[in-house]
């Protein structure tokens, strides 16, 4: 009877990700989820991110006014995120209302 050895599964999933092609969808799927955190609370209780999808980081923020204040920081938004998350290709981020519609979940 032969013996098996496991691997523990944070040891092999990076390279299973990177093999089947996943790393990159991990990494973005990331910056969505540590929005809050990089960001800080005051931004995150107003925004939140929803998604991300050929570089643009999709936000839904509570109202207009908000809205119109996180776009004249984007710039300073994205480089703090592509500080935090270097490896997710981000270009831009599009804020929406939460009666926004479907395109922003």
């Amino acid at each position: 009877m032969t013996r098996r050895s496991f691997a523990r599964i944070g040891d092999v999933l990076p390279s299973v990700l990177r093999d089947l092609g996943l790393q990159k969808r991990f990494n973005e799927r990331q910056l969505v989820e540590r929005w809050a955190g990089i960001v800080g609370t005051e931004i995150a209780e107003r925004a939140r991110a929803t998604r991300f999808e050929k570089g643009t980081l999709f936000v839904r923020v509570d109202h207009g006014a908000c809205m119109q204040e996180l776009h004249f920081i984007e710039k300073e938004l994205v480089k703090k995120l592509r500080v935090a998350c270097p490896d997710v290709d981000l270009v831009r981020i599009r804020f929406g209302a939460r009666d926004g519609g479907a395109d922003m979940e």
